[in-house]
């Protein structure tokens, strides 16, 4: 059960940032998917495989469904959240959207849990949302490196 719903929000995650209107350029864009993943699949490979904070269920369908979260949802649902908030917009409405993109990659884990895709032991849902707010920052980061170093260094 728990990979037809994750594979259902994989597809949606997909096609919402492919139909989205984008306020950054394709290649910022990937500039911030490509970190995002690296950050994520690192962190989750040291949470997950190395200190056994999480553990995820061995059947496969179930496994298949944490990939999925892992190397799908989280790195695109990070790019939806930064990507709905125009560049122009102020600092608050950012925190916002920053806030609300982690909420709603925290109802996914829930959703994982609730289905016993991955089980915690020593970790809970309140480090995992600080973790997302901190990807979010730093896919924030990615881009103003991207604008300051790439896109300057261009025009110069």
């Amino acid at each position: 059960m728990a990979f037809s719903i994750i594979f259902f929000i994989g597809w949606i995650c997909i096609t919402a940032v492919y139909a989205m209107k984008k306020p950054y350029s394709k290649w910022e864009n990937s500039a911030l998917l490509f970190s995002v993943f690296i950050v994520n699949v690192n962190w989750s490979w040291i949470i997950v495989d190395e200190l056994k904070f999480i553990t995820y269920s061995k059947d496969g369908l179930d496994f298949s469904a944490y990939m999925i979260d892992r190397s799908v949802i989280i790195p695109l649902l990070v790019v939806i959240g930064i990507n709905s908030i125009p560049r122009s917009q102020t600092i608050i409405k950012k925190v916002a959207g920053i806030l609300i993109s982690s909420l709603v990659l925290i109802i996914v884990k829930m959703i994982l849990l609730k289905l016993g895709a991955i089980h915690f032991h020593g970790w809970n849902i309140v480090f995992s949302y600080i973790y997302y707010v901190l990807l979010h920052s730093l896919g924030y980061f990615v881009l103003y490196c991207y604008n300051t170093f790439i896109l300057k260094g261009v025009r110069q």
